[in-house]
């Protein structure tokens, strides 16, 4: 993450980073060093070095007046995201095939299977994380896997507004992850890499319509 390994900096950027995952810090809403550092009990160095490394990570975006502020993500950006989501992730999941240890299926199986039996929302979703994060660590490529934590993070902001997802949506969830695994444990490098392009897809889907849910309302009964 490159963040430094002493003083108040590491908890500073945890607390500001939760805080902008959480929703406590809202989009639009200016942020300066010094109100952030009274609030936090820190002097402002270790604020100002926190908010640098979010902004270079895209939670924050720099000011012209010396501030920063949570980026509100268009639908042309999350479309952008996503897309590029798509290939690298595909990408990772066919080199994950190839590559993936004894190890590795063992975890990702035991993963697909908690992800299966979970009833708590924010469990389940935090279960699916740790799935596509072994995934991606699997393919052995650190580059591929530093660009996609850079590109998470972009994400990130934006699902935080994802409506909790419904039976179905929760189905089609554990079946995609059950067949990725699937291919990968089979070393279907081709069809890991397919399935797992499908699987984003339909994430930017259910971001869409968290977003944008009048572009969807006509196709509620279909």
């Amino acid at each position: 993450m490159g963040i430094r390994s002493f003083g108040l900096t590491p908890r500073a950027y945890e607390q500001l980073r939760e805080e902008i995952v959480d929703g406590v810090l809202r989009p639009d809403e200016p942020l300066y060093e010094i109100h952030l550092a009274e609030r936090l009990g820190m002097s402002r160095t270790p604020i100002r070095e926190a908010l640098k490394l979010l902004t270079r990570e895209g939670y924050l975006e720099e000011l012209p007046s010396r501030g920063y502020v949570v980026p509100r993500r268009s639908l042309d950006d999350l479309r952008e995201f996503f897309e590029l989501r798509e290939v690298l992730e595909a990408s990772a999941t066919r080199y994950a095939a190839m590559r993936a240890s004894a190890a590795d299926l063992v975890e990702l199986g035991r993963l697909c299977d908690r992800y299966e039996r979970e009833k708590n929302d924010a469990k389940w979703v935090q279960i699916g994380h740790q799935f596509h994060n072994l995934l991606i660590k699997s393919a052995r490529n650190a580059r591929l896997m530093a660009m996609l934590d850079s590109l998470n993070a972009q994400i990130v902001i934006s699902r935080r507004t994802v409506a909790q997802a419904d039976v179905a949506r929760r189905l089609t969830a554990v079946r995609d992850h059950r067949a990725i695994f699937e291919a990968v444990r089979q070393r279907d490098e081709t069809l890991a890499q397919s399935l797992a392009a499908e699987h984003v897809r339909r994430s930017y889907e259910t971001t869409l319509r968290a977003h944008a849910p009048e572009a969807f309302a006509n196709q509620k009964a279909a």
